[in-house]
């Protein structure tokens, strides 16, 4: 199985990058084969207090990215910037639902608004978490996290967690990310850990980095078309260092291992991961 990540696009142009997400997508399409569907890691619009520019930025996001995979399921995460970076109520999560209730599976957590969810492609689940959720805004709620427990606890051969907001920073929100309150943080990956999820993605930081915190890998990717940053503060566990170049990654799952491709703008590959299951 393969899938693509594609996280922070957001631009000053219609509140997207569209000429780095363009040639991201173009060499993403010489990939063979081709990815059986996109994770939008957050961030992917500028967003707005203003719902129709939202819905207009939402719109010009999907359809070029539909330019390029008409027919690709889209699996999207809430960042900052789809919620107006700090909202005063749920009413941006609700346009944002509305926008790609096409896409979101019957899987999602009550009262999220269809931003927290779970999927399965074959024997691989995939499993969304909201972290700018009103009222809990760089957390995983307890709310959510018995949702993480709940959909963590069946067996199958492949886990992975998606959240914007990563767990651990390296730099740029160092101190402003589910590390903002250590305790929900530390909840969260101790639930990540007792469940065996392979790795945790994230974006929020505009760079490509890893690094395994005890048992469990977090991969940040947030180069797809936002200013990039490669600030680097917290080395603990890190693996490979933030790489400040606009990217995409490439997720291969196969029976004994899963490999992780980060691929730049002109088709070189920035890294690659190999975990051994």
């Amino acid at each position: 199985m393969r899938f693509m990540i594609l996280s922070d696009t957001k631009g000053k142009y219609n509140g997207i990058n569209e000429k780095v997400i363009s040639k991201l997508l173009k060499e993403s399409k010489k990939l063979k084969p081709e990815p059986e569907f996109i994770v939008l890691g957050g961030d992917n619009i500028a967003g707005s207090s203003d719902k129709a520019i939202l819905v207009d930025q939402l719109e010009g996001f999907r359809k070029l990215i539909e330019k390029y995979y008409p027919h690709k399921p889209l699996l999207p995460i809430i960042g900052n910037h789809e919620v107006n970076n700090e909202p005063t109520d749920d009413s941006y999560e609700k346009v944002f639902q509305i926008f790609y209730s096409d896409m979101l599976p019957g899987t999602c957590l009550e009262n999220y608004n269809n931003t927290s969810y779970y999927v399965d492609y074959g024997d691989t689940r995939l499993i969304i978490l909201n972290s700018f959720h009103y009222g809990e805004l760089n957390k995983v709620s307890e709310k959510q996290l018995a949702f993480l427990e709940d959909a963590a606890s069946k067996e199958t051969k492949n886990k992975f967690v998606f959240i914007h907001s990563p767990a651990f920073p390296t730099g740029a929100h160092f101190g402003h990310c589910l590390d903002l309150y250590p305790s929900d943080r530390d909840s969260f990956w101790n639930v990540v850990k007792k469940h065996n999820i392979h790795i945790v993605f994230s974006g929020h930081e505009h760079n490509y980095s890893i690094r395994k915190i005890d048992s469990a890998y977090q991969i940040i990717t947030g180069g797809g078309g936002e200013k990039l940053r490669d600030k680097y503060k917290d080395k603990k566990g890190v693996l490979v260092a933030p790489i400040a170049k606009h990217h995409f990654v490439i997720v291969d799952v196969d029976e004994d291992f899963i490999n992780i491709s980060a691929i730049g703008m002109d088709g070189k590959i920035l890294n690659k991961f190999k975990i051994e299951k």
